[in-house]
């Protein structure tokens, strides 16, 4: 996976959040994107909207996944989740400080650092294609953050052994 933006925004009018920022990481290499927030009040609740899409270049885009309205604080503690958001929240525990249950105190630095997907821990699969994340955190019923990320699945590249030799 190779992340080629992350961007997010706040839509505030409690002025719940005091720190919002969103973006990817210098390395050309293999960009990772990185994600920092902080509220200036304490979130006791909040629900989460996500949907992965993976454009095609003829036909209809797939949608991965389209969850809404989803319980957030039961969304970070239920070890009972569909399997592929269990091995995304697995994963990224490995670069986050995102609290595991409700609430979330104010005051807080929490973040996503350096997040690189590892597809070795991914169920095996065959296939290159773009990925467009959206995301949205919504506290009493507004869209705190919206956020986009967007990436490329694709396969490693093996280097040729024995180039210029004959």
């Amino acid at each position: 996976m190779v992340f080629s933006n992350c961007t997010c925004y706040s839509e505030d009018p409690e002025e719940i959040l005091s720190h919002l920022k969103c973006g990817l990481s210098k390395s050309v290499k293999r960009p990772s994107f990185n994600i920092e927030l902080q509220f200036q009040k304490p979130v006791t609740k909040f629900f989460v909207n996500m949907r992965i899409v993976l454009p095609r270049r003829m036909g209809d885009d797939f949608t991965l996944f389209n969850l809404s309205g989803i319980d957030g604080c039961s969304l970070l503690s239920n070890k009972n989740q569909i399997a592929f958001i269990q091995l995304g929240r697995k994963h990224m525990d490995r670069f986050s400080n995102v609290p595991k249950r409700c609430p979330w105190p104010k005051d807080v630095p929490y973040y996503v650092r350096g997040f690189r997907s590892d597809m070795a821990a991914m169920p095996a699969f065959n296939f290159e294609s773009d990925m467009n994340l959206w995301f949205d955190f919504v506290v009493n019923h507004q869209k705190v953050i919206r956020g986009f990320i967007q990436g490329k699945v694709q396969q490693r590249r093996m280097q040729k052994r024995g180039q210029g030799d004959e």
